[in-house]
């Protein structure tokens, strides 16, 4: 579970710096919740959707990983906000992604990018496809379109 006060964890995940907490389903903070991630051996998505509100959606990154949010905070709402403030239009905006929540700020921004090794409906609705992460795709355009 992300939150404003850290990533909880019921295993220690050291690249994330979780704190484990072993009371779920419990919530272990009352700070504010951004994201809930679960994982899982067996396929536990059809399970998920049915428990969503209409306020929470939920997408599945690399097949395995769901990431349940608040409708009010997906990726292209986040852009918008950053566009408005900074008097950019959207089809002036190029937007990079790989995974299912890039998919809307792919197709309303001006160019949408996908890297190489994005999952196959980003690379199907993107405008330029570069290289993959990997290998500096994003860097690469930038310098080749942009600068």
């Amino acid at each position: 579970m992300e939150t404003e006060v850290g990533i909880f964890s019921n295993i220690p995940i050291p690249e994330w710096d979780a704190i484990v907490f072993g009371g779920f389903p419990a919530l272990p903070t009352e700070s504010i919740i951004y994201k809930l991630l679960l994982s899982s051996e067996e396929n536990i998505q059809h399970e998920v959707e049915k428990a969503l509100t209409t306020d929470t959606y939920m997408t599945v990154a690399e097949g395995k990983l769901i990431q349940i949010m608040s409708t009010a905070s997906t990726k292209w709402n986040g852009v918008k906000t950053m566009l408005e403030a900074l008097g950019i239009q959207q089809n002036e905006a190029v937007y990079f992604g790989d995974d299912n929540d890039d998919i809307e700020s792919i197709k309303n921004c001006g160019m949408g990018v996908a890297v190489s090794n994005a999952i196959g409906e980003v690379l199907e609705v993107a405008d330029f496809i570069t290289g993959s992460n990997d290998n500096d795709g994003v860097a690469w355009y930038i310098e080749k379109n942009i600068l």
